[in-house]
């Protein structure tokens, strides 16, 4: 992930000032293709010999709680992929101790920056009531020695984050949430929200990889391709014809919102992880002009997601 956080820094108008890895090679490899940026294996010589004004943690969870506060008492502001700690209360004290530094730090949940996103917020007022939103996600990512239902647990700040986005006034802390686990890594998450069911089904088996959204309402119904970032809405009309064509209308609007989407991530040089870049543009906006730009993800909104994902899974632990 570091490599894609330099990219989107850059992208942002930074400069890559070092790249930290306890791996002397991979450090060295990563600076090359980051100019004038210093190699090194250690955190601290990092932070002593730069001046540098952004850390993005983007190493393994159990690290990011020590890294942060190193990185806090540095006085750097940071961005820290999700999670952003093992716990909700790890997650409360990394953003206390940014504050007490006068520092911004902001989780990693870049799927809620995704344009789909954006475009399902857009559609969801004109789409009536809400009845059902079905996260589908089936990853490969059960590797480096994590058990699968530790990688499921990883993953949950991005739907929850999306709900977040898209649901601006729900308290997705507070949702009657549910989880049943029929083995480990398959996982099913429900909650009920406003008019509507909100259902999480995440599989570490599943095939193909896949993380889509399906969102269903009065008015018609949208689909969200979240690894490709791009979004196709139908309507609602009820009558034979509509129903004969739907395949059609489906496949044909599906083709075209994905070779735009294509042609248009191609022209952002955005080769991976759709959303990312914005969230860092977003970042180093509030960094930039302090006080006057909000960040992109508020503290509260951060241990939101820590706390519900801290609930969910309580409850797959017990199921």
């Amino acid at each position: 992930m570091g490599r894609h956080h330099a990219r989107a820094a850059v992208a942002a108008g930074a400069t890559i000032a070092a790249i930290v890895d306890l791996d002397r090679a991979a450090a060295t490899a990563l600076a090359r293709s980051s100019p004038g940026a210093d190699s090194e294996t250690d955190l601290a010589a990092a932070l002593q010999s730069t001046r540098a004004d952004v850390a993005h943690i983007c190493t393994p969870l159990p690290t990011h709680a020590t890294l942060a506060t190193s990185v806090a008492d540095a006085g750097l502001h940071a961005l820290i992929e999700k999670p952003t700690a093992s716990t909700a209360e790890e997650t409360r004290r990394i953003h206390e101790s940014f504050a007490r530094n006068g520092k911004l730090v902001c989780p990693t949940h870049q799927y809620a920056f995704q344009r789909s996103v954006s475009d399902a917020a857009a559609w969801l007022p004109r789409a009536g009531h809400l009845r059902r939103m079905t996260f589908d996600i089936c990853s490969a990512g059960a590797v480096n020695g994590l058990d699968r239902d530790e990688v499921v647990a990883d993953i949950l700040p991005h739907p929850l984050s999306m709900v977040q986005k898209l649901f601006p006034a729900a308290k997705i802390v507070g949702l009657d949430w549910s989880c049943v686990c029929a083995a480990a890594g398959e996982w099913v998450i429900t909650a009920p929200i406003e008019s509507a069911v909100l259902v999480i089904q995440l599989s570490m088996r599943g095939r193909p990889t896949r993380f889509m959204t399906r969102i269903t309402a009065d008015a018609g119904s949208m689909e969200l391709d979240n690894f490709h970032d791009f979004a196709v809405a139908w309507p609602g009309t009820v009558s034979r014809g509509a129903k004969i064509v739907q395949p059609f209308l489906r496949s044909g609007l599906g083709l075209a919102a994905a070779g735009w989407n294509l042609a248009a991530r191609a022209a952002r040089r955005e080769v991976a992880y759709p959303g990312l870049q914005t969230l860092v543009g977003k970042f180093y906006g509030a960094v930039e002009s302090p006080g006057s730009v909000s960040p992109p993800i508020t503290p509260e909104q951060s241990i939101a997601v820590a706390e519900a994902r801290d609930r969910i899974v309580a409850l797959a632990s017990n199921a």
